[in-house]
């Protein structure tokens, strides 16, 4: 039995760990960014209890790709997870979800821990973490000793960590969602109307302290109701996406693609004077002439106008202005076809073909 003194001891320890986990909640729960939650997370974890070694294992499915997302893009976190497969993880945790604990048969965990600390753990300790009310994968703690993850240890409070942070990552996930939605256009995963407009009020004032151009292109769908009319609007769809999809692989990095309206598309292209700016509009065209939407081995052409603009190109520094002037190139380049065939259209082109 228990003297006063160590009753006093364990209570005072139970209430420090309480704290730290008061601690951790607090820390984590108003992250808006599953990288940034998944980062901290960790740190703030492994610096209140002093663990030597913490790290991520996902089962790497589609219901858990933000999670296979957030953690690719993270430099902190670059050695620290592991992605498994959903056997893989199931035989090992035999799908339990509360935390287990091992010190005796740390091979069943080998496929879940980075293959550097293979040899250097001597306990475990693995949290499920679970997602939207699914096993996710789970937060690992570790040490070089046996004794601090004993199997016959009490782990009420890892598994209030464990709830804990599954909650906060299931809520996180979920701003997430909304908040990439509400950016999005749900046809052609492309930024909307919406965001390009605050993103092109951002850059006209990084322009305005920098002086550094930004180019603008208008981009609308020559054939698209004509495409509508003969194949019916899901291949009026697989048409807009074909066209988003050519315009993200053809992009900078720093370039940004953006569905304006119905067959209207947006590129804004920082960095790039008039001239760059009808440059890549050329492109544009020649490659979506190059490579027409092909659907049960029928080829449908894809025929487009460009409008492109610049802030050099333009007598007052805003989004009006230059949406105005690139508004107007577009259908200066359509009255101009009427007349003759542009560089996308010099080859001969026959008329839209039938599906069998």
């Amino acid at each position: 039995m228990e003297t006063l003194e160590e009753l006093i001891a364990r209570a005072k320890k139970n209430e420090e760990i309480a704290r730290n986990l008061f601690d951790i909640e607090v820390a984590i729960l108003n992250i808006a960014e599953t990288k940034t939650f998944l980062e901290h997370l960790l740190s703030v974890v492994t610096d209140k209890f002093n663990i030597a070694f913490g790290w991520y294992s996902v089962i790497d499915n589609t219901h858990n790709r933000p999670l296979i997302n957030a953690l690719r893009e993270s430099d902190d976190l670059a050695r620290r997870w592991v992605a498994v497969n959903s056997v893989e993880y199931l035989e090992a945790t035999k799908g339990c979800r509360k935390p287990l604990l091992d010190h005796a048969q740390l091979s069943r965990f080998f496929l879940l821990t980075p293959p550097d600390l293979r040899t250097k753990i001597r306990s475990i300790a693995i949290l499920p973490l679970l997602l939207e009310g699914r096993i996710a994968g789970s937060l690992n703690l570790a040490d070089i000793t046996q004794d601090r993850y004993r199997s016959d240890k009490e782990s009420f409070f890892l598994k209030q960590l464990s709830v804990k942070a599954s909650l906060c990552l299931s809520a996180v996930v979920a701003r997430e969602k909304v908040a990439y939605l509400a950016t999005r256009d749900p046809l052609t995963q492309l930024k909307n109307r919406r965001e390009m407009e605050d993103t092109l009020e951002r850059e006209l004032s990084r322009v305005a302290r920098h002086g550094s151009p930004l180019g603008l292109a208008f981009i609308d769908c020559d054939d698209f109701k004509q495409v509508n009319d003969s194949y019916g609007h899901d291949i009026g769809d697989e048409y807009l996406k074909h066209v988003a999809g050519c315009l993200n692989s053809l992009l900078r990095k720093t370039d940004m693609a953006f569905r304006f309206a119905g067959d209207e598309f947006v590129l804004l292209l920082p960095n790039q004077d008039g001239q760059g700016a009808i440059q890549m509009a050329e492109r544009i065209q020649q490659y979506l002439h190059e490579n027409p939407l092909v659907i049960d081995e029928v080829m449908v052409p894809v025929r487009i106008s460009i409008g492109a603009a610049s802030t050099d190109q333009i007598p007052e520094l805003s989004a009006r202005a230059l949406l105005k002037y690139a508004d107007n190139r577009l259908y200066e380049q359509k009255r101009q076809r009427k007349a003759g065939p542009s560089l996308a259209e010099s080859a001969p082109q026959s008329s839209f073909p039938e599906f069998e």
